[in-house]
C-alpha cells in the first residue's frame, strides 16, 4: 500500500471520526494529505469507497487487538481475563481515535451505510464473544463463575460495556474512570462465585 494512500486513509479517519461522514469532503481530506482532490481517486474510486474502507481497517484494528489480548491470556485465570477483557475495552474507547468513529457511526449511522455497517459490528461481537465463551468454559470449569448460562454470562459482560461506551460520551475522564470501577466492582462482585476475590 502506498504512503499516500494511508496518509488519505489516516486523515479521513480523524475528520469522519470529529465531522462526520456527510460534513465531510474529499477536498478537505485531500488538503489535510497536502494533495490535490483528484489525486485521491489514484486510490479509491468515491468517498463513499474510501468510507468503506476506513471502517474496515477501524474494525480488523479492534479485532487484532482482541485477539492478541486472547493470546497472551493465562488459562488459568478466567477472573482476571474478564478483567483483562474489560480494561482493554476501555482503554481503547479512551485512547484510540478509531473510537470517535466508532462512536460517532454507532450513534448517528449514515443511512446508506446503516447496513455495512450493522454487518462490521455483528462480525466484531462474534469475535469477542467467541472469546468471552472461552473464558466462560475456564472459569465454569473451575467453579470460579456464579451458576449463570453461557449465553447470560456473555451478555451481561456485552451490556457491561455497552454501558461504558455510553458513559464515555458524556463524562470526563475523571468522572468517567470513577464509574468505570464502580460499575466493575459490582459486575466483579455479581458474576464471581468466590466472593473474597
Amino acid at each position: 500500500m502506498s504512503d499516500n494512500k494511508v496518509l488519505i486513509k489516516n486523515v479521513a479517519l480523524d475528520l469522519f471520526g470529529q465531522k462526520g461522514y456527510e460534513d465531510t469532503s474529499l477536498a478537505e481530506i485531500a488538503k489535510e494529505v497536502g494533495i490535490k482532490k483528484p489525486s485521491i481517486y489514484n486510490h479509491f474510486h468515491s468517498k463513499e469507497d474510501l468510507f468503506i474502507e476506513v471502517l474496515k481497517d477501524l474494525i480488523e484494528s479492534e479485532v487484532t487487538a482482541y485477539r492478541k489480548t486472547e493470546e497472551n491470556m493465562n488459562q488459568q485465570e478466567p477472573l482476571k481475563n474478564i478483567r483483562v477483557l474489560f480494561d482493554l475495552f476501555c482503554q481503547r474507547l479512551m485512547t484510540t481515535k478509531e473510537a470517535l468513529l466508532w462512536k460517532r457511526v454507532t450513534f448517528f449511522p449514515p443511512e446508506q451505510f446503516k447496513d455495512f455497517i450493522q454487518e462490521q459490528f455483528i462480525y466484531f461481537e462474534k469475535v469477542t464473544t467467541s472469546i468471552l465463551v472461552s473464558v466462560y468454559k475456564e472459569g465454569f470449569t473451575k467453579e470460579l463463575f456464579q451458576e449463570v448460562t453461557e449465553d447470560e454470562f456473555v451478555a451481561s459482560f456485552l451490556c457491561l460495556v455497552d454501558g461504558v461506551f455510553l458513559e464515555h460520551h458524556y463524562y470526563t475522564e475523571k468522572i468517567f474512570q470513577k464509574r468505570i470501577e464502580s460499575a466493575w466492582k459490582v459486575y466483579a462482585l455479581g458474576i464471581s462465585s468466590q466472593k473474597g476475590e
